[in-house]
């Protein structure tokens, strides 16, 4: 009986720690992340997931519930989401090549795309765009600047040259996750 009491003791502490994580999303998204992250926590105990984290050197113990909150916000799994990003510990990498029909539109779409995971799951509202679209190859950056402030709508922007730093606006987000939404089912 103790036993089985303690047992039921770790489950309630792992149900509150999913509440906890499924928080701050909004309200349309949360039964869907709290299930994510509860599922998440359930079928990797603690002492897993400090190891791994140990191993690989993953950012905090609240990276995951990051990720899985963003998935959730995107209404997709944990899996579907890490098919179009991979997530080191310090920046996403995105996947999927060739989007867009021009340099153009492919640098605002990957924009937008990076600069939703900079904010929703690394914490960083303010990203300087040039140097993470030449590592993702997104063509000539010549007129990054242009591109991006032509789209008022989608980003802020402060700075000057080099030092010009993007956002993703609030008005954005709901449209840029439902944007990740359907991109999933390209990175298939």
């Amino acid at each position: 009986m103790t036993e089985e009491k303690t047992s039921d003791d770790k489950i309630g502490t792992l149900i509150q720690r999913a509440i906890q994580i499924v928080e701050k999303v909004p309200e349309q998204y949360r039964l869907k992340a709290f299930e994510v992250v509860l599922s998440k926590i359930l079928n990797f105990p603690l002492s897993e997931r400090q190891e791994k984290r140990e191993k690989e050197g993953v950012v905090g113990e609240g990276f995951e519930g990051k990720i899985a909150e963003f998935a959730a916000k995107c209404n997709l799994s944990i899996e579907q989401l890490k098919s179009i990003f991979d997530f080191q510990k310090d920046k996403p990498i995105f996947i999927i090549r060739g989007l867009g029909k021009s340099f153009a539109e492919s640098q605002v779409l990957v924009s937008r795309y990076l600069l939703a995971v900079y904010c929703e799951v690394y914490g960083k509202e303010w990203v300087g765009l040039s140097p993470v679209l030449a590592e993702h190859g997104i063509g000539s950056l010549d007129n990054l600047a242009q591109n991006l402030q032509s789209h008022t709508d989608i980003f802020g922007v402060r700075g000057q040259g080099k030092a010009t730093e993007y956002k993703l606006l609030d008005v954005a987000k709901g449209e840029t996750f439902g944007m990740l939404h359907n991109l999933s089912a390209r990175a298939t």
